[in-house]
């Protein structure tokens, strides 16, 4: 098969210099590796136990799920996840899961809001 220059990794290429910004990759939701980036915030065991749920559900319903568990500060964690660019960022936390929602960040647009933890999986704009 001839492709005539324009291969898989020109076109890797070609999609992250049009849908960058200055924190990092957007990637559309088509090309993206994964549908979502799970970041879990602390260390809490209450924190590590949602997101473990929030990833079975999520999985469990087809979603593909990168989950970020790392023992790192937050700052780095959203830093990395921005870097990374998975369309759809959903932020675990002690003050959330205290009201019983976590955040969902749209990588593209920057926007944030609140969803209840039990109806994430049916509701997430993927």
């Amino acid at each position: 098969m001839g492709c005539y220059g324009i291969g898989v990794s020109r076109l890797v290429a070609i999609v992250a210099e049009a849908t960058h910004d200055e924190a990092g990759l957007s990637w559309p939701p088509a090309l993206a590796p994964y549908a979502v980036h799970l970041v879990s915030l602390g260390t809490d065991p209450e924190v590590l136990e949602a997101s473990e749920a929030l990833y079975l559900d999520l999985t469990g319903a087809g979603t593909s799920v990168l989950w970020d568990d790392r023992p790192a500060r937050a700052g780095v964690k959203f830093a990395d996840a921005d870097l990374i660019g998975i369309p759809v960022q959903v932020l675990v936390g002690a003050r959330g899961l205290a009201k019983g929602v976590v955040e969902v960040k749209i990588r593209a647009t920057g926007e944030r809001s609140e969803l209840a933890l039990g109806e994430l999986a049916g509701t997430l704009p993927l």
